[in-house]
């Protein structure tokens, strides 16, 4: 018979157990890995093993407990809401008529309102970007492939689009890798740079969107531009787009990248610099309108804005002159990858001295932008754009008219918006409003 060993013997040498609050860090620590960062659990022993040495004991069946514990305790929890977007069926009729009035590859209609209501309501406003991104997310689900290069503008309905996406594979990641995921333009709200609110920093904040929708995919690579908006004087364009991040939207270095890919035959190589055209882009369009939400608007007042002042404020008082429900236009300026301008309705219907005085404003403003060119589009293969809403319908339809914008060739591919910005950009389109004039 074995002698009976003493309980203080049979723990010798083993870990005393957690502290209740330490037990409730790590759990919390472990559940974010999981939920968040989607880590697999080889991935969590190795991380937490690496970066606090007390824990190197640690196995694979006491992080599935303490996780367990972080869901059953509380710190995990979980809202839904009833009331939350849905995502909306499409509406394939127009789909068609759309491709084949504007010349588009791929038209998306999600089936709901953007307009009056909208106006009314600022939740129903955002509720509509949910929706356009719940539908443009399914379609970017199908034609992201690998080594896909993705790039993206600011704005709400990218935002959700890349939320949306990781929503999607939160469970089960998408195995298309060697993705990369980069900014079209700097952000008001760049992360070197604090901001207080995190719900303004989702239209504002490209890199943001990019942080999503690189979790979408098992290895993508998220390259953070962290610029600013815009800097002081069109001279510091340069400075800032030859070295470090802002080689990534360098007209320059587009064209150089573009030309080698068409010589070689393939994308560059690393030792190029790893500075790459991007093969897809995501983009909004946006509708710069005094006491709207567009992101020139809200965030006049943040520090990176400064730098427009103060010909940003002159404009916004001016719109706000000639703008107003009985404008015969719902925009005169909008704005593609940050980059401002004048609407074909604005031009047809402002007088003539407060057009002049607009187009100087805005020639002002987009040359301290550090955000690509409308000419770098041309290089893109596949330009997605997301957008709709009342008052944006004059915005959308001067980017799909590109030839009366004066442009070389289309810089949209394909479109998703909703059914009453679908209809209205038809109408205009049947009525010629956008044609060159002859």
């Amino acid at each position: 018979m074995r002698p009976r060993v003493p309980t203080e013997a049979k723990r010798r040498g083993r870990r005393p157990a957690l502290e209740p609050s330490e037990r409730r860090r790590l759990a919390a620590r472990i559940a974010k890995m999981v939920l968040v960062d989607r880590l697999e659990q080889k991935e969590i022993l190795q991380k937490l093993q690496s970066s606090e040495p007390n824990l190197v004991h640690i196995d694979a069946s006491t992080v599935s407990r303490l996780y367990r514990f972080a869901l059953d305790s509380g710190i995990v929890r979980v809202h839904i809401d009833e009331n939350a977007p849905y995502k909306p069926s499409r509406l394939e009729h127009l789909e068609r008529e759309l491709m084949a009035a504007y010349g588009l590859q791929s038209a998306l209609v999600a089936d709901t309102t953007g307009h009056e209501e909208a106006l009314e309501s600022s939740l129903l406003d955002d509720r509509l970007h949910q929706a356009l991104g719940a539908v443009c997310a399914d379609y970017l689900d199908t034609i992201v492939r690998q080594n896909e290069i993705v790039a993206l503008s600011s704005g709400r309905a990218v935002f959700y689009s890349c939320e949306s996406l990781f929503n999607r594979h939160i469970f089960d990641k998408r195995n298309v890798r060697g993705v990369k995921v980069v900014s079209l333009n700097g952000n008001i709200a760049a992360e070197v740079w604090s901001m207080e609110s995190p719900d303004a920093r989702r239209a504002m904040d490209a890199d943001v969107s990019g942080s999503w929708l690189a979790r979408a995919f098992p290895d993508a690579q998220l390259i953070r531009l962290s610029l600013p908006v815009a800097v002081k004087s069109p001279e510091m364009i340069h400075d800032w787009l030859t070295e470090g991040p802002g080689r990534w939207i360098s007209p320059k270095i587009w064209e150089e990248r573009a030309n080698l890919g068409m010589v070689a035959g393939n994308t560059p190589t690393a030792e190029d610099g790893e500075v790459y055209v991007p093969t897809l882009a995501l983009v909004g369009v946006g509708g710069v309108r005094p006491k709207s939400g567009h992101r020139f608007i809200v965030g006049e007042q943040e520090p990176m804005m400064g730098n427009l002042q103060p010909e940003l404020g002159k404009m916004i008082e001016l719109l706000d002159k000639y703008t107003g429900s009985k404008a015969p236009f719902s925009c005169a300026v909008g704005d593609l990858c940050n980059r401002l301008f004048i609407t074909l309705a604005a031009r047809k219907h402002l007088p003539a001295s407060a057009l002049a005085e607009l187009e100087g404003y805005v020639d002002f403003i987009n040359e301290r932008l550090l955000s690509i060119h409308f000419e770098q589009l041309y290089m893109v293969p596949k330009v997605l754009i997301v957008a709709g809403g009342a008052t944006k319908i004059d915005a959308i339809h001067s980017v799909l008219e590109w030839q009366a914008m004066g442009w070389k060739q289309p810089v949209v591919h394909d479109l998703c918006t909703d059914r009453e910005t679908a209809i209205r950009l038809l109408e205009l389109r049947r009525t010629g409003t956008g044609r060159r004039a002859q």
